[in-house]
């Protein structure tokens, strides 16, 4: 029923692509439609994900798919169909939602503010091969459907080092990865050693560059497995998207000219204020009174009372109206608690205009982890 609406809007995404879409993800998706007499004229798609957010797993919805006819812009469709959406993630209880945004400034008035930089590297490959167009001892191969459960564990363990805020890997993850970059012509390559793998990449190929997303590494050598095998294909240029940031200068290593920055992709939006809040540890004794504003979501709307105790999760009620009571948006307390820097002057002026309940808050409270979400659909 949308599919022509994303062809007419996404031009960039092929048939084949398409087909993965809407055989895979629209079997267990969400969508909003707005119609009018000829169909389908904007949509909202929620795709679901387990997300490890502060010590506990919960079904969150990446928001994708966006799109309005361009003769029916400025008609307040989207706004209508992120308010359907958000009442229905409320309901469920989810304490936010995310998205990749085409723009920050569509996303910014309706309270999502970027909490993620991504990690890109581009260079040339680089690094001696070995006879068969390997390093000595390489097994480097693409992974199959019966390889999925083994790069579950594998990702589980390499990620689960850090207390990222990220999706959780699991064999019917890596079964959806694996049929998207098929769709793509591309795959996923392993690296094992005495049948177990040892590192993987999520790859595609396309005009000699080589896109990598979210490498997955035991250790130095089995990148350089990686790319003695992509010489062989041959790549004239690596892009890397989605590193964990305490791997970057190894793998810039083994790349020629290679270039790191850091890239803003993530936006996030509370849902459920309460149960957002409750999920944060407190640092210190204290109790604030804050009164929320929520055009989008106006259950979040109101006066709340906000108690921490050390070493405890946050007690969050609402409570009646209070004079010392400071009025603060969903998407500053975003920027407060997660503690996201960014050069938009709004966002600068949130510290520099913080108020004293904000400021204990701030103090009193255990910030959020190093977000770490590299999905593309």
């Amino acid at each position: 029923m949308t599919r022509s609406l994303w062809e007419e809007i996404f031009t960039e995404d092929d048939e084949a692509f398409l087909d993965y879409y809407y055989q895979v993800k629209t079997a267990e998706n969400s969508i909003y439609i707005i119609e009018e007499e000829d169909g389908p004229v904007s949509m909202l798609q929620l795709n679901p994900y387990p997300v490890q957010f502060l010590g506990e797993t919960c079904l969150l919805h990446y928001i994708i798919a966006v799109a309005t006819k361009k003769e029916y812009r400025s008609r307040g469709y989207m706004t209508r169909l992120l308010q359907m959406s958000a009442k229905d993630m409320y309901q469920a209880g989810e304490p936010f939602t995310y998205l990749m945004p085409a723009a920050e400034g569509i996303y910014y008035p309706h309270g999502f503010r970027f909490v993620y930089r991504q990690c890109r590297i581009e260079g040339k490959p680089s690094g001696e091969k070995g006879q068969d167009g390997t390093l000595a001892g390489c097994q480097v191969r693409y992974a199959g459907e019966s390889d999925c459960q083994a790069l579950a564990c594998l990702a589980e363990e390499l990620l689960g080092q850090m207390p990222f805020i990220r999706a959780v890997r699991t064999e019917r993850y890596y079964r959806t990865i694996l049929k998207e970059q098929q769709s793509e012509g591309g795959g996923i390559l392993l690296t094992e050693k005495d049948g177990k793998p040892t590192g993987f990449v999520v790859y595609g190929c396309y005009e000699g560059k080589a896109e990598l997303r979210e490498p997955l590494f035991e250790k130095k050598e089995d990148w350089e497995q990686i790319l003695a095998f992509l010489n062989e294909e041959p790549v004239k240029t690596v892009q890397i998207s989605g590193a964990r940031p305490e791997d970057a200068a190894w793998l810039k290593e083994e790349l020629e000219g290679a270039e790191e920055k850091e890239v803003p992709v993530i936006m996030v939006r509370i849902v459920h204020l309460q149960h957002f809040l409750e999920r944060f540890l407190a640092r210190s004794n204290f109790e604030i009174r804050l009164h929320i504003e929520d055009g989008l979501i106006p259950e979040n709307t109101g006066y709340w009372e906000i108690r921490g105790q050390e070493g405890q999760t946050l007690s969050v009620r609402k409570t009646k109206a209070s004079k010392e009571a400071e009025t603060v948006s969903p998407g500053e307390l975003v920027t407060v608690l997660f503690g996201y820097w960014s050069e938009r002057k709004e966002e600068r002026e949130v510290y520099e205009n913080m108020g004293p309940q904000m400021r204990v808050l701030l103090k009193g409270t255990q910030p959020a982890p190093p977000v770490f979400l590299n999905e593309i659909v």
